[in-house]
């Protein structure tokens, strides 16, 4: 009976009214642009170009609210200028530590003129200068000029780590978050100031880099700030030795910088689209980082001016026809700019049907370790815009491994200034950690690609050099980006169908992965109907999200009714597939003869306050600390994901149930915990 449903179901397909009108007359390498358009794309596409932007915003020290992000964003609004995008401007949001956009309080402004540490005993010379190494002094240190002795604190976070030592009035050695050092020692036990050696993010080349110096940030609220130095871990070994000889070293730290009141300032520019009533695409990237900070993020700005550039002039030169929608720029500072824009223009984040945001995508794998992704939405937000990345992901991916294999050089896509390596790229699942994540929020829920290098060994350092940065693999990014963003933006009824087929195609894949690990789960345990029920659940909300995805392929499409009755017929094998994946699980994952009792309040529904708009958290801002005096412990994956699937219908468990389905075990009690916080910091209403 399944065989002959499904069998039916092939031949309905094949009977669909597809329209291929706008495609059948030229051969195609995807299933979603012509060649005609694609190789157009490709053959303006420069690394070179992207490349000389890197190289010119590396020399600027990018922190917001600073002289210097302003510096970057004159340069790109010029270059904008320059390639022929409309509606150039640079807008700015007070950034005074009050006001706030939707559920983040904005930051105080940084600016510093100098700020050198020397030895002045028992040797004489200089360890960190701000003057040659923008990131020897932490952002939002403050005015000093202080003669101390050295105290090494170790990590210098907790309480044994300061038992015994005398360290008012002293420097503290230590290699702890810097902004949590400051507190321990500088605020609770009077420090004058830190000399930091905090390392980077943990990967698996963590402590190889001996002379990488991080980037690090005080409080961008605390007008009472001292200062913090910050030195590499060769460095910090070295003075540690001596200190532990019982050496005395006396440093001077003199530093002129300030916090004050200034401005958040986001680039802005746009290639008009020919209907204002189909919506608008939105890339952007953040532009903000250290000198030189050349993949995060000068590459991802270079990349997104250089997509703009593309589109712009084969748009002018008639070799691409205008697109449909609106497709808009942005440059803003990290998060924090991205809230203020979307808080402060609602009316566009209404209209925007998706985004694609890059943040690091230039790293020369051979130098970085920086493998590329092409990063889906979150589970609480299925989408087709991840198919048609993938699409053209794949595409670049194939035709740098036909180069590598000597199968000709076509699609290749090399730099004449860059490598010749295969591009290490995979589509990859959801990850968190950029501007993707407010753009993605249960508040403006705008479908984003997120283009990403991850790791990098010089992430956040002086060593982020525009000498890692290879022109190939950012023409090749560029080729991804200009091809995703220019299909959504010119999509209708035909480019819907196409892109509904894709989606069917790839969810059955998809389905298949879920199945499974659905298996895998309910059979690599203890027999319990938790256990079985969760591994049912796999399948079905497996289900749920590809038919949540193919019905987001409407978004693009003209409402003529052929979509709409296109999408039904492909919902209707998603649900087949799903049925027949829910029957093996049943019959093949052995089910316990118990009863569940369901703990109290898994059936309550919470409801969002509309006047709580935003993430909870934006880098150094937390709203639900701002407002009950701690945030709750946890996952943050978990709770991002929880909030976003509120949406006044889903009860308690079902939310539980989407989120195990796509991460595992999540114990329903957290979730129900989680959502109990949110009602008393008054974002949502359990009902």
């Amino acid at each position: 009976m399944r065989r002959f449903a499904v069998a039916s179901l092939v031949l309905l397909i094949s009977l669909l009214p597809f329209s291929t009108t706008a495609y059948a007359q030229e051969p195609r390498s995807t299933t979603l642009l012509t060649d005609v358009h694609l190789d157009a794309i490709v053959a303006e596409a420069s690394g070179s170009l992207a490349k000389d932007t890197v190289i010119a915003l590396s020399t600027m020290h990018r922190v917001q609210g600073a002289s210097g992000f302003h510096d970057a964003t004159e340069y790109v609004a010029a270059r904008a200028r320059e390639y022929g995008l409309s509606d150039v401007a640079v807008e700015r949001f007070p950034a005074d530590g009050t006001t706030t956009y939707g559920t983040f309080r904005s930051y105080y402004g940084w600016e510093a003129e100098s700020g050198v540490l020397t030895e002045v005993s028992p040797r004489s010379s200089t360890i960190a200068d701000y003057a040659t190494m923008r990131v020897a002094l932490a952002d939002y240190s403050n005015e000093a000029d202080v003669t101390a002795d050295l105290i090494d604190v170790g990590q210098g976070l907790s309480e044994k780590d300061f038992a015994g030592r005398q360290i008012t009035g002293k420097l503290v050695l230590a290699g702890g978050n810097v902004a949590s050092v400051h507190r321990e020692a500088v605020e609770k036990r009077g420090a004058a100031g830190i000399v930091s050696f905090q390392q980077n993010q943990t990967t698996g080349w963590s402590g190889d880099y001996l002379d990488n110096v991080r980037w690090c940030h005080l409080s961008p609220y605390n007008l009472k700030n001292a200062f913090a130095f910050m030195v590499s871990l060769r460095q910090a070994r070295e003075m540690q030795g001596r200190l532990a000889a019982g050496e005395t070293i006396r440093l001077r730290a003199a530093v002129r910088a300030r916090m004050r009141p200034s401005h958040f300032e986001v680039v802005t520019a746009v290639i008009p689209g020919t209907d204002p009533a189909a919506g608008e695409i939105l890339y952007t990237c953040h532009l903000c980082h250290q000198k030189p900070g050349a993949n995060d993020n000068a590459s991802g700005s270079a990349t997104i001016l250089e997509d703009a550039r593309i589109l712009a002039r084969l748009i002018r030169d008639g070799k691409l026809p205008r697109p449909r929608r609106t497709m808009r720029f942005l440059w803003p500072p990290e998060i924090a700019g991205t809230a203020c824009y979307l808080a402060r223009h609602p009316e566009i984040a209404a209209r925007t049907k998706a985004a694609i945001h890059m943040d690091m995508v230039g790293g020369d794998f051979e130098k970085t370790k920086a493998v590329f992704h092409v990063t889906r939405t979150p589970a609480s937000l299925p989408s087709a815009v991840n198919d048609v990345a993938a699409v053209f992901g794949e595409y670049v991916i194939g035709g740098s491994a036909a180069f590598a294999a000597g199968e000709g050089g076509t699609r290749a896509m090399l730099s004449a200034e860059g490598s010749k390596s295969q591009f290490v790229a995979e589509i990859a699942p959801h990850s968190m950690g950029s501007d993707h994540d407010v753009l993605q929020e249960g508040s403006y829920r705008i479908p984003t690609v997120y283009l990403n290098d991850w790791p990098d060994v010089f992430i956040h350092t002086n060593n982020d050099t525009p000498s890692n940065i290879d022109p190939t693999k950012l023409r090749r990014v560029a080729v991804i980006g200009a091809a995703t963003g220019y299909f959504l933006a010119s999509a209708g009824r035909d480019e819907a169908q196409a892109l509904a087929l894709e989606v069917y195609a790839r969810g059955a894949m998809r389905q298949g992965d879920a199945l499974r690990r659905a298996i895998a789960f309910g059979t690599g345990g203890p027999v319990t109907l938790e256990r079985f029920e969760d591994a049912r659940n796999i399948v079905e909300q497996a289900g749920r999200a590809e038919r949540e995805a193919l019905m987001s392929v409407r978004a693009l499409a003209y409402d003529d009714g052929v979509v709409t009755r296109m999408l039904a017929t492909l919902a209707a094998g998603v649900e087949a597939r799903t049925r027949a994946d829910v029957d093996v699980v049943q019959r093949y994952v052995p089910i316990p003869a118990a009863q569940k009792i369901e703990p109290a309040g898994v059936s309550l529904v919470p409801k969002r306050s509309p006047s709580v708009v935003g993430p909870m958290s934006v880098y150094y801002y937390d709203y639900l600390e701002d407002k009950l005096g701690a945030s709750p412990p946890g996952d943050g994956r978990i709770q991002y994901e929880t909030l976003n699937l509120v949406d006044g219908k889903r009860s308690v468990r079902e939310i539980r149930n989407i989120l195990a389905g796509a991460y595992g075990s999540v114990e329903v009690e957290s979730v129900l915990e989680y959502l109990r916080v949110l009602e008393k910091a008054g974002v949502v209403k359990l009902e």
